[in-house]
C-alpha cells in the first residue's frame, strides 16, 4: 500500500521556541517516526512540503497549491494523508472535499490540538486513525480524523464539519453522526447517511471572494456596505431563528434582494419550526438544507470563483455536505 503524507505545517508541524509555538521542520519527520514507534508498522511513507504555514494564515493560494499537489498525485496512491492546523482545518476540509468529491481514493485531514511532543497531544491518534481508515478501503472521498478527549477517534466526512465550540478544540460532525470510528479497528456508522452528489469540473479559490458572513446578535444595526459584497450567509441562532420583527434587518434584505445579491441561511431545521421562521421567503431568503456554516462558506467561494449561479450552485449536493 503506498500512501502520501502532505505536510502543510500548523500545530502537528510545530514546536515551542522561546515561549512562541511555530512551525519545525524536525516535527513532520517526528510524526512518522513516533507512528512507526507505537504502531510497529514499517510502511514507507511518501512525503511532500508544498508550504508551511500556521493554519490561521491559510489563503486561497495555499489552498490552491494544496488542490493542485493533491490533483497532481491523486491517481497514484491508494490514499492521502494531510497535515493541517487545527484553526482552518474545517475551511480547508471542506474546500477539498468539494475540489475532489465524494468518489476518489481516501483523502484524510489529520491535525494536533498540541505540538506532538507535547503529551497531551491527540496528533498521533489523529494519523493512526488516518491510516487504519486508508488501509481498511471503507471508504473514498475526503475526511478529517480527529480524537476528541476522552472519546475514540472519529472519521468524519470533511464537509460536514462544523465550527469549533468557543475555547474548545474539539471536532464534531453537524449531526453528531461521523462516517466511522477508529477502536482497533475501524467501524462504520451506519447512522452516517450520505447522497448523491454531482461532480464539480473545475475547481480555484480566487483571492477574495466577499462574502459576508452576519452571525445572530441583538441589537445588530445591520448597517452593512453591500455594495462590497456578492454573497451574504447568516448564521441565524441555535434554533435556526432570526429577529424578523426587526426594520434594519428587512431594508437590509431588501437592500440585498435589489442588488442580486443571494441571502443565504444555515441550520434551520425542518419540520415545525418557529413562527419568526415564516417571513425568510418574503424576506428573498435562500433556506439551504441542513448543513455546516463552513462548508456552505466554502462552496459560496468556490461558486463566486467559478463564476457560477450561486444560489443553484449551493443547492445542489456536491459532496455528502447535506444531511438526509
Amino acid at each position: 500500500m503506498k500512501i502520501l503524507v502532505i505536510f502543510t505545517g500548523g500545530t502537528i508541524g510545530s514546536a515551542v521556541s522561546d515561549g512562541w509555538i511555530s512551525p519545525d521542520d524536525k516535527m513532520k519527520y517526528l510524526l512518522l517516526e513516533k507512528y512507526r514507534e507505537l504502531t510497529g508498522d514499517d510502511m514507507e511513507f511518501v512525503t511532500l512540503n508544498p508550504y508551511t504555514i500556521l493554519s490561521e494564515n491559510l489563503s486561497a493560494e495555499n489552498i490552491n497549491s494544496l488542490v493542485n499537489c493533491i490533483g497532481e498525485n491523486i491517481n497514484n496512491f491508494d490514499g492521502i494523508i494531510v497535515t493541517h492546523g487545527t484553526d482552518t482545518l474545517q475551511y480547508a476540509a471542506s474546500a477539498l472535499a468539494y475540489s475532489f468529491g465524494f468518489n476518489c481514493i481516501p483523502v484524510v485531514l489529520v491535525s494536533s490540538n498540541f505540538p506532538i511532543n507535547d503529551d497531551r497531544a491527540n496528533g498521533i491518534d489523529n494519523f493512526i486513525g488516518a491510516v487504519e481508515f486508508i488501509k481498511s478501503q471503507s471508504g473514498r472521498g475526503v475526511f478529517v480524523s480527529y480524537k476528541n478527549k476522552n472519546e475514540n477517534t472519529k472519521i468524519h466526512l470533511a464537509s460536514r464539519i462544523v465550527s469549533h465550540a468557543e475555547a474548545f478544540d474539539e471536532i464534531y460532525s453537524i449531526d453528531n453522526q461521523p462516517f466511522a470510528v477508529y477502536d482497533e479497528n475501524i467501524i462504520l456508522n451506519t447512522d452516517c447517511k450520505c447522497q448523491e452528489s454531482a461532480v464539480v469540473s473545475a475547481s480555484h479559490f480566487c483571492e477574495y471572494p466577499q462574502i459576508l458572513s452576519v452571525v445572530a446578535m441583538p441589537g445588530d444595526s445591520f448597517d452593512y456596505d453591500l455594495s462590497k459584497y456578492k454573497a451574504v450567509i447568516l448564521r441565524p441562532y441555535h434554533s435556526g431563528t432570526l429577529n424578523t420583527e426587526s426594520k434594519a434587518f428587512s431594508d437590509f434584505c431588501k437592500q440585498a434582494k435589489d442588488r442580486d445579491i443571494p441571502v443565504l441561511v444555515v441550520n434551520v431545521h425542518g419540520g415545525t419550526t418557529y413562527e419568526s421562521s415564516k417571513l425568510y421567503n418574503e424576506l428573498g431568503i435562500t433556506v439551504l438544507p441542513m448543513c455546516s456554516f463552513i462548508s456552505v462558506y466554502m462552496k459560496t467561494w468556490l461558486a463566486i470563483s467559478l463564476k457560477k449561479d450561486i444560489k443553484e450552485f449551493v443547492r445542489t449536493p456536491v459532496a455528502n455536505e447535506f444531511l438526509n
